[in-house]
């Protein structure tokens, strides 16, 4: 059955040759898999990259694997995929090369490194499929973590076991992590907050954490 267009992903692909970020992206777009596709070429510096990456909203990352080849890159794809997965936890991350051995070598991941088919026969269709499935995979895993955070922070807060309290923490990193957030309240003061039942601060904490629900809430429905 065919998804609605609102409902199709949009994917970055990073690749210093300009030829193979146009073809990517004719063969993204003929796939129907997708609302949009973002060509990047790699900034020059790994910090900088990761900055312009945070700046976009999309839901999966692609990347070619030697970066320098036809650029002044001071990274691989191996890398700027390692560095994007510390920023945004189990987000969906792909390298795309042709020198798969020293991929999957350099890889965290082995799973994120899929090969360039041959000269002969460029298919990437099957590439494609793959990070559409992950997207919806990573879709549910968000809106399943989401509804469990929302249970939790329904119950009486008074009687809070030590157990629900680390689930509470432990969803509300791993949330804040997918948003890519780096201004919340951090993991010991929240724990702090949960466990001495201080009122007010628990008023608080409560209130960031419902706002980090609505937020990913939000995203999903758009």
């Amino acid at each position: 059955m065919e998804q609605d267009q609102n409902e199709l992903p949009t994917i970055v692909y990073v690749d210093e040759n300009l030829d193979a970020l146009e073809d990517f992206g004719t063969d993204a777009k003929k796939s129907g898999l997708f609302s949009s596709i973002v060509l990047l070429s790699p900034e020059p510096r790994l910090d900088d990259m990761i900055a312009a990456l945070m700046e976009l909203k999309f839901e999966a990352l692609v990347s070619d694997f030697r970066l320098a080849d036809a650029a002044p890159v001071d990274y691989n794809g191996a890398q700027l995929v390692e560095r994007f997965g510390r920023v945004r936890q189990d987000f969906p991350c792909f390298i795309r090369t042709s020198y798969e051995r020293e991929a999957l070598h350099e890889a965290e991941d082995v799973n994120t490194v899929y090969a360039k088919e041959d000269q002969v026969s460029q298919d990437i269709r099957p590439l494609l499929e793959r990070v559409g499935l992950q997207v919806t995979r990573h879709r549910r895993q968000v809106e399943a973590w989401t509804a469990e955070l929302s249970e939790l922070l329904e119950q009486d807060r008074s009687k809070l076991s030590a157990d629900a309290i680390d689930r509470i923490l432990a969803l509300d990193a791993w949330l804040e992590s997918g948003l890519g957030s780096d201004d919340s309240m951090p993991g010991p003061s929240k724990r702090s907050v949960l466990e001495n039942n201080v009122f007010e601060g628990r008023q608080a904490l409560i209130a960031e954490t419902e706002r980090l629900v609505a937020d990913i809430r939000k995203t999903l429905d758009e």
